[in-house]
């Protein structure tokens, strides 16, 4: 039998061990001390319009089953997890949310998002690997982008992203922003206040009342449970050039060109499929930045014919050859 004395003991010591266990709301495995630190020095120094309709990242009302907006002051919300049998590396994401999407085929609530892939080295400290902006994901036009942390100077800070006008895609160079179908702006940007960051914690366990996550007005719980950094991904992107912004879905940009060069907007799918193959120019490279101080980094695609070509700097002059090779042997067999 344990006397009062024994018991009292015991109740110290329990109590001494609640208050060293690090709290983890969303019960991930990262402690919430960890996550708010991490999202912290790690967020991007968005660049957005004053011009946009839906004038800034909203924040949302707590504790609602769906997203209510309570006011367009520049919140990004933040998320944090583990990698997949990796026990040093974490992924974040970083959200901003609007309360309209109003570009080409606007549509009411708009969830977008930057991500990073960071490691722990030996000595505790934190390091970006990797970077992905979403730029219309899921769709023909999808135009997002991943880079190495060094390359654009963001391993120990976040990096400098473009937000574009009343769409809302995020790319990381603004020499990107019209590559995609063509619907997006990025001109005269300015830096993002940020009001606050505020963490979701996960799906299944949201943090400070963001109950509206699970949603399906929007696609924000989808981007809460996958990850931006598969395998296949990491290693196209190793294979480019280390100074390289590459395409994240680069097997779209064959229908995108089509779009674009056709002056069509986002909805002219049926444009990109009627393309012919000859007139297209496809890489996994989106930008070399080694070589954007020359202004041929990213031509203009052409719109003054049927055909549209959408060049992208790497291998640009070897293509065409190639193409112009191709069609006149074509025309020589008929």
């Amino acid at each position: 039998m344990r006397t009062p004395l024994s018991l009292a003991m015991l109740a110290l010591t329990l109590s001494m061990s609640a208050q060293v266990i690090p709290a983890d709301s969303d019960r991930d495995g990262l402690s919430d001390a960890l996550e708010d630190a991490l999202l912290t020095q790690f967020v991007p120094r968005f660049q957005v319009s004053a011009r946009d309709c839906s004038v800034r990242p909203a924040e949302f009302v707590p504790l609602q089953t769906r997203p209510i907006v309570e006011i367009e002051n520049g919140t990004i919300y933040g998320q944090a997890f583990p990698r997949t049998n990796q026990p040093n590396q974490v992924e974040l994401h970083f959200y901003h949310l609007w309360r309209t999407d109003c570009g080409d085929m606007g549509h009411s609530l708009d969830a977008e998002h930057v991500s990073a892939l960071l490691a722990r080295n030996g000595a505790g400290d934190w390091k970006a690997l990797y970077w992905y902006t979403a730029a219309h994901e899921d769709t023909v036009c999808d135009a997002s982008q991943i880079a190495r942390a060094a390359t654009i100077n963001a391993e120990s800070i976040g990096p400098r992203v473009w937000i574009s006008l009343g769409k809302h895609a995020s790319f990381l160079n603004d020499a990107l922003c019209t590559r995609g179908c063509g619907s997006d702006e990025c001109e005269d940007l300015q830096p993002l206040t940020i009001a606050a960051i505020i963490n979701l914690g996960e799906p299944h366990a949201p943090a400070n009342g963001a109950s509206w996550v699970d949603s399906k007005q929007w696609p924000l719980q989808d981007k809460m449970t996958r990850s931006d950094f598969a395998e296949k991904r990491l290693d196209r992107l190793e294979r480019l050039p280390s100074t390289t912004i590459a395409w994240a879905n680069p097997e779209k940009r064959r229908y995108q060109a089509a779009i674009h060069g056709g002056n069509s907007t986002i909805g002219g799918v049926s444009t990109g499929a009627r393309a012919t193959d000859a007139a297209l120019i496809t890489t996994d490279a989106a930008l070399d930045l080694a070589n954007t101080h020359t202004g041929n980094a990213l031509a203009g695609a052409s719109n003054s014919t049927g055909n549209s070509l959408a060049k992208t700097y790497g291998g640009v002059k070897r293509a065409l050859r190639t193409a112009a090779q191709k069609v006149s042997s074509a025309v020589g067999m008929r």
